[in-house]
């Protein structure tokens, strides 16, 4: 994580009580595109973050988030992605490699629809680590050039413990997260030393998801 995205999320976590940093990663929707098993979470489960806050000094914002959603990680999931918690399905999604098992309510479910925010201002979204806890930090960027904006945004949190194995995927930068009540959902990573700073254990994509 940059210098000044760090320095945003950890004002941002001291300022609003929710502990002190102890490291982090920015995390994107994924590359990998798995039918039914991908990891794109339908529109209405996405929060929308960073409210009421314009594009960064450009005229994208002014015409139209619809047309430049895209820019702005507004643009709809157009996956035919399919929740279940069926054991047999989960057996068919390890063997294939599935990219999210599991239902919207369950911990990957969740995960993965934190990690991928609507926001018409533009935003970098990151997993914030405190003592024992996981925080997702929504910090409002230029979608194009990366250059960050004023406004800072703390929002779902998960108990570390709750995180029991991390995999790469068989795509560059995809990493997949296992939760402890048995689901998985894969984000991707863009600054992958960053992220095996923290999760030195992460399996390869030639070890089996668990």
């Amino acid at each position: 994580m940059w210098d000044k995205l760090e320095r945003k999320v950890t004002e941002a976590l001291e300022g609003g009580g929710y502990g002190a940093f102890a490291g982090g990663f920015a995390v994107d929707r994924a590359d990998s595109d798995n039918g039914s098993a991908s990891g794109d979470v339908p529109r209405a489960r996405r929060p929308e973050v960073l409210v009421g806050h314009g594009g960064i000094g450009t005229p994208f914002a002014k015409l139209g988030k619809a047309l430049f959603g895209i820019l702005t990680n507004d643009v709809p999931a157009l996956s035919t992605t399919t929740a279940t918690d069926d054991l047999a399905v989960r057996k068919k999604r390890q063997a294939g490699n599935g990219a999210f098992f599991g239902t919207w309510d369950s911990l990957a479910g969740r995960w993965l629809a934190a990690g991928q925010p609507r926001s018409a201002s533009g935003v970098t979204t990151t997993v914030a680590l405190t003592d024992g806890t996981m925080r997702f930090v929504y910090v409002q960027s230029r979608r194009l050039s990366g250059k960050l904006g004023n406004a800072v945004e703390p929002g779902a949190a998960f108990p570390r413990d709750a995180l029991v194995w991390t995999r790469r995927s068989n795509t560059f930068r995809d990493v997949q997260f296992g939760f402890a009540d048995g689901s998985w959902g894969t984000l991707l990573v863009p600054d992958m030393d960053d992220f095996l700073e923290y999760f030195p254990e992460t399996l390869s994509h030639q070890q089996p998801i668990p």
